[in-house]
C-alpha cells in the first residue's frame, strides 16, 4: 500500500515553509524559500518522521527565473532526523530531497563537515551521521552525486548560539522548538501584542508537539507581561490579533482540531476568540466547511466587533477550488454576518487581509486566478473589495495584476476613507521591476477609484507583507528583503519597515537584521509616535537564540524610522551546547557493502511506493492525487512563514506556465 503524506503547499514568493506534522510532502515552490519539515521537541528511535521536500522542482516560472532554496537539516543546537532505529540506519527518520541543485540551492546542517559523510548509491547521495550506536541517515539527495562536503552548498551552524545580540534593543522569545510570530497589535495604554505558533512550551507544556497558538504581552517599557499558550493534539495557530478601546484583544487563527468545538472541515477550521487585558478568555467560537477552512486576518471597530477573512476550499470538476469569505461578529461573540464571494470560472480567489474603516466600511485584499472582477491579466492577479457593515454584501471589487504573479497581503483605511493596499509584484504593476520580487503600495478612493500604484525594490528580493496607517494618515508597510533596499544587506533575509505619505512619496525606509534569517511579518502603531514590528529570526536579534527559529519584536520611531530601545528588561534565553558527535566517534566514517546495498533497496522501493518513482517524475502525480483523498491532504498557517499555503493542483500550473497561457481551473 502506497504511504499517505500531508500535502503542504507553500505560496509563490519566498516562503519560510515550516512542517508541522510527521509525514509530509512539503512544496515551497517558485521563490527563493527556506523550506523545514516537522521537527518534534521529543523523539524516540521507533518514531517514525519522514518528510519529503520540493522546492520548486515541478512549477515553472513564467519568467523562466532560477530559485535558490535552503534546506534546513538541523540548527546549532541539534541535528534534524537523527533519531532514527540504529537497526536500519535509522531509515524511518530522515527527509527526502527531491529538487537540491548543488549550484543554486544551500543544505544547511548542524556541527560541521566532520559530524557527516556521504554515501552515494545509484539513485543519488546519502547524508550520513555516524552515531554511539550505529549510523543514521539523515537526509537523501535524489538525482545528486559526487557531492563535496566541504562545498559551500553546504552550510554548518556549529554547536553553539549564533553570535549575538546584533540589536539588544529588540525583544526576542522563543524555545528550541520552531516559534513564530505573524501578527501585532497595540492597545489604547501602549501595550504590546504579538501572536503567532510556537512547537516549543512558551507558556506550559505544548498538547501534542504539533503547533500551538501563543500570545504574548509587553508593557510600553518591553517588559514581558504574560505569555497564553493554547491548543489540541493537531495543529493550532494564530494569524491575526486585534484590539478594542476597552484594553480587549481578539485573535483569529487555523485550527486541525477540536479547539472549541468538534471539527467542521474535514481538515482545518477557521476560529475567533476574545480575552480581557489579563489574557482570560471570554468566548472563542470556531467554524468551518468542506475540506480546508481557514481565517488569515482580524479587525475589531470601536464597537468591539470583529471582522475576519479567509478561504475556503471545496471540491470541483477540476480536483478542488477555493473562495474568499469575510465575516463579522459583535463583541459577544455572535456571528451577524457570512459573505463568501468567487470567480465565475471556478478558479482559486483568496483573501489574506481585512479592515474596518473610521466610517464603517469592511475592506479586504488576497489573490485571484481568475476572473474575479474583469479579465485576468495573466496567472495571479490581486484584487480589492469593500463591503457593507451591516449586511456584508459586496459593494465593489477591483482586480490588477501584470502577465506574470501579483500579490496583495495588506489593507488599511486613512481618516478621509481611502483604502491602501500592499503587496509584491514580480512584473511591472507600479513602474519597472528592479529585479525579481518589488513591493508595491496602491491607494484608492472609497467609491474604488484608484489614486495612484507605486513600486519599488533592489536587484533582489523584496517583499511587502504588512501595511498599518496611524491616526495622522502616516503609512507604514513592513516585509523582508535579501538585498540592500534601505542599506547593506546583514547576510540573508533581513525586514525592513518603511513610511509612506497620502501621495505615495516614500518618507524612509530602514533595514535591519543578523546574519541569519529574518522576516517581518507585522506592523502596528500607537498613539505616542512610536511602531512595533515583529516577526522572526533564526539568529541572536535581541538575545541569543534559544533554538531553530524565534520570534522578535522591534520599536521604531515613526517619524524617523529610527530603532528604539525598550526600558524594561530582555527575557533571557535558555541555550544549551550541543557535543557533536563525531568528536566522539571519529572511526565511524564507513557502511559495509551489506549496508550500502540495504540502503539503496529501501531507496528504490520507497520511492516507488510513495508514487515518486526513482526519477522523481511521479511528483506530479502524486501531488494531483492528494486531492481526490481529502483526509491526508491540509494547509499550515500563515508562517514562513509566516509562509501562507494554498492547496493547489502542480500539474495545471506547470501546464499554464508553460504553455504561457491561462488555464482557468488550477491553483
Amino acid at each position: 500500500m502506497a504511504q499517505l503524506f500531508t500535502i503542504n503547499q507553500y505560496t509563490p514568493n519566498s516562503d519560510l515553509a515550516a512542517g508541522f506534522r510527521p509525514s509530509q510532502l512539503i512544496f515551497a515552490r517558485t521563490g527563493n524559500d527556506t523550506i523545514l519539515g516537522y521537527q518534534p521537541i521529543v523523539t524516540t528511535p521507533n518514531q517514525t518522521q519522514i518528510d519529503l521536500i520540493n522546492g520548486d522542482l515541478t512549477v515553472e516560472d513564467p519568467g523562466f527565473r532560477s530559485w535558490n532554496d535552503t534546506f534546513i537539516l538541523g540548527e546549532w543546537q541539534k541535528p534534524y532526523y537523527a533519531n532514527g532505529n540504529p537497526e536500519i540506519l535509522g531509515l524511518n527518520d530522515f527527509a527526502l530531497l527531491t529538487d537540491f541543485n548543488p549550484l543554486q540551492d544551500i543544505i544547511q546542517l548542524h556541527g560541521t563537515a566532520n559530524d557527516y559523510f556521504l554515501v552515494d548509491i545509484g539513485l543519488g547521495s546519502a547524508i550520513v551521521q555516524p552515531q554511539q550506536t550505529g549510523f543514521d541517515v539523515i537526509s537523501f539527495l535524489l538525482g545528486n552525486s559526487n557531492l563535496n562536503l566541504a562545498a559551500n552548498y553546504f552550510n554548518y551552524q556549529g554547536n553553539t548560539a549564533p553570535q549575538g545580540p546584533v540589536l539588544p534593543q529588540t525583544r526576542q522569545l522563543g524555545t528550541s522548538g520552531f516559534d513564530l510570530s505573524a501578527t501585532t497589535a497595540t492597545d489604547p495604554f501602549g501595550n504590546i501584542y504579538i501572536a503567532g505558533g510556537t512547537t516549543g512550551s512558551l507558556a506550559g507544556s505544548n498538547n501534542g508537539e504539533s503547533r500551538d497558538a501563543f500570545v504574548a504581552k509587553y508593557d510600553n517599557q518591553g517588559n514581558l507581561l504574560f505569555t497564553k499558550q493554547v491548543g489540541t493534539s493537531d495543529i493550532d495557530t494564530i494569524s491575526g490579533i486585534a484590539t478594542d478601546k476597552q484594553g480587549n484583544f481578539y485573535v483569529s487563527g487555523i485550527t486541525a482540531g477540536n479547539l472549541a468545538s468538534p471539527k467542521q472541515a474535514s481538515s482545518t477550521d477557521a476560529w475567533v476568540a476574545k480575552y480581557d487585558s489579563n489574557g482570560n478568555q471570554l468566548w472563542i467560537r470556531q467554524f468551518g466547511e468542506n475540506i480546508i477552512f481557514q481565517a488569515f486576518s482580524i479587525d475589531v471597530d470601536d464597537n468591539g466587533n470583529a471582522y475576519l477573512s479567509g478561504i475556503d476550499v471545496r471540491s470541483s470538476i477540476e480536483i478542488a477550488t477555493d473562495d474568499f469569505w469575510v465575516t463579522k461578529f459583535d463583541t459577544n461573540g455572535n456571528q451577524l454576518w457570512f459573505t463568501k464571494t468567487g470567480s465565475v470560472d471556478d478558479a482559486f480567489d483568496e483573501s489574506y487581509r481585512v479592515t474596518v474603516g473610521k466610517d464603517g466600511s469592511v475592506y479586504a485584499t488576497g489573490w485571484t486566478l481568475g476572473d474575479l472582477a474583469g479579465t485576468n491579466a495573466g496567472i495571479y492577479d490581486a484584487w480589492l473589495g469593500k463591503f457593507d457593515n451591516n449586511s456584508g454584501q459586496l459593494q465593489w471589487l477591483k482586480q490588477f495584476g501584470t502577465p506574470d504573479y501579483d500579490w496583495a497581503w495588506g489593507v488599511d483605511t486613512d481618516s478621509q476613507g481611502n483604502v491602501y493596499a500592499a503587496g509584491w509584484t514580480l512584473g511591472n504593476l507600479g513602474g519597472n521591476s528592479a529585479g525579481t520580487y518589488d513591493s508595491w503600495l496602491t491607494k484608492y478612493d472609497s467609491q474604488g477609484n484608484r489614486q495612484w500604484i507605486k513600486q519599488f525594490g533592489s536587484a533582489g528580493d523584496d517583499q511587502a507583507f504588512h501595511l498599518n496607517i496611524d491616526s495622522q494618515d502616516n503609512i507604514f508597510l513592513t516585509g523582508y528583503t535579501n538585498s540592500n533596499l534601505g542599506g547593506n544587506n546583514a547576510g540573508s533575509y533581513d525586514p525592513w519597515v518603511a513610511r509612506f505619505d497620502t501621495n505615495g512619496n516614500q518618507l524612509w525606509l530602514q533595514q535591519f537584521g543578523t546574519s541569519q534569517f529574518e522576516q517581518a511579518y507585522g506592523i502596528t502603531s500607537d498613539n505616542f509616535g512610536n511602531l512595533f514590528v515583529t516577526g522572526v529570526t533564526q539568529g541572536s536579534l535581541g538575545t541569543n537564540n534559544a533554538g531553530s527559529f524565534d520570534t522578535w519584536l522591534a520599536k521604531l520611531d515613526s517619524t524617523s524610522g529610527n530603532l528604539l530601545s525598550f526600558a524594561g528588561n530582555q527575557q533571557p534565553s535558555d541555550i544549551s551546547t550541543v557535543a557533536d558527535f563525531l568528536e566522539l566517534y571519529p572511526s565511524l566514517r564507513e557502511l559495509s557493502s551489506q549496508q550500502v546495498d540495504f540502503m539503496e533497496s529501501f531507496f528504490e522501493d520507497f520511492l516507488v511506493s510513495t508514487g515518486i518513482g526513482i526519477d522523481g517524475s511521479g511528483l506530479v502525480k502524486l501531488a494531483g492525487n492528494s486531492y481526490q483523498q481529502p483526509t491526508p491532504t491540509s494547509i499550515p498557517e500563515p508562517s514562513s512563514v509566516v509562509g501562507l499555503a494554498m492547496v493547489a493542483a502542480i500539474a495545471c500550473i506547470g501546464a499554464m506556465l508553460s504553455n504561457r497561457q491561462k488555464i482557468k481551473q488550477c491553483p
